[in-house]
C-alpha cells in the first residue's frame, strides 16, 4: 500500500513538474500573431491593417519578447491598438516602449489593463475551492508606473482611450 502511495505521488511531481516546466519556458515564449479579414469597410476601399496587441506582461528581461514585438512593424500596420496589461514590472516602461519601437511612428490608440496598474501577486490557484475571491481584487492604489506608461505612448501620438473617445486618421480613412 504504502509503494503506491508513493508511486502516486510520485507521478503527480513528475506531472506538476512537466505542467511547471511547460508553463514556464514553452508556453512564455510561444507568441501568437493571428490574422483576420473583417469584411466591414464598402466595396472598393482600401482595406485598413490594424495590428491589436494585448497581454504582453513585459518584465525587463523578456528580449524574445521585445524582439518579436518590435519585428511586428515588418506587418505595416495602419493602426495599431493596444488593449493592455502591457507591463508587469516597475521598471518594464523603457523597455515596453522600446520593443513597440517604429510601432510607435504609426496611429494608434491605448488603454490599460489591470496589469499596467497593479503588480502581479502570486496566488495559490486552489483558493477559488476554498473561499470567496471577489475581495481580492480591491487594492484601490496602483503600484505600477501607469502614468509613465501612457505619457510614453501620448509622447508618440497614441491616443488614450481609457474612459475617452478621440479621432484617428489611419490608412484611407
Amino acid at each position: 500500500m504504502r509503494s503506491r502511495a508513493l508511486q502516486a505521488l510520485g507521478t503527480a511531481a513528475v506531472l506538476g513538474g512537466t505542467a511547471f516546466a511547460y508553463g514556464s519556458v514553452a508556453e512564455r515564449n510561444w507568441f501568437a500573431l493571428r490574422r483576420l479579414d473583417v469584411p466591414v469597410l464598402p466595396a472598393g476601399e482600401a482595406p485598413l491593417r490594424v495590428l491589436h496587441i494585448s497581454d504582453m506582461h513585459l518584465t525587463p528581461g523578456r528580449h524574445r519578447l521585445m524582439s518579436w514585438v518590435r519585428s511586428l512593424d515588418a506587418l505595416a500596420p495602419d493602426l495599431v491598438v493596444n488593449t493592455g496589461d502591457s507591463i508587469a514590472h516597475a521598471h518594464a516602461v523603457q523597455p515596453f516602449l522600446e520593443a513597440l519601437g517604429p510601432l510607435l511612428d504609426r496611429p494608434g490608440v491605448f488603454v490599460y489593463g489591470s496589469n499596467d496598474l497593479f503588480s502581479p501577486a502570486p496566488k495559490n490557484p486552489l483558493r477559488y475551492l476554498w473561499r470567496d475571491s471577489s475581495h481580492e481584487h480591491l487594492r484601490h492604489i496602483p503600484d505600477l508606473p501607469w502614468a509613465e506608461l501612457g505619457a510614453g505612448m501620448g509622447a508618440a501620438g497614441w491616443i488614450d482611450v481609457n474612459n475617452h473617445r478621440g479621432r484617428v486618421k489611419a490608412g484611407d480613412l
